[in-house]
């Protein structure tokens, strides 16, 4: 039996991601309490994009539920894990904003635990 097949791949561009949070955070108090949002949602959601599309194909739910289970919703995740730290920064500018040698330690050490978050060591999300 061959595998089963996942589907069409999405390209994802960064004005895409970006209203794609924008939306879910205005909606964010329709999520339930695992931060998962109902399906009707990521079909408006899906629709809410699709200007921001410039390559691939048009987002569906299943993408878009995708991106946020498997993606956003980690990062952000990890984010408030780092944040919540006694002792680390954080700045949706700057991201962990290391400077030094102590902190490079730190956010070395906090990247083991929360590694979403290696991207933002000098700039935020």
């Amino acid at each position: 039996m061959p595998p089963k097949s996942s589907g069409p791949k999405a390209l994802w561009n960064p004005a895409e991601v970006d209203a794609l949070i924008k939306y879910l955070h205005c909606h964010r108090f329709e999520a339930g309490d695992n931060g998962n949002f109902k399906s009707n949602l990521y079909t408006s959601a899906a629709a809410h994009i699709s200007e921001f599309l410039t390559e691939g194909l048009p987002k569906t739910r299943d993408m878009v539920k995708n991106k946020w289970v498997s993606h956003i919703r980690r990062i952000y995740h990890d984010i408030e894990g780092y944040r919540l730290k006694s002792g680390c920064h954080w700045d949706n500018t700057c991201g962990a904003g290391v400077q030094g040698t102590f902190d490079e330690q730190v956010f070395d050490d906090c990247v083991k635990t929360f590694p979403q978050i290696r991207p933002f060591k000098q700039s935020g999300w």
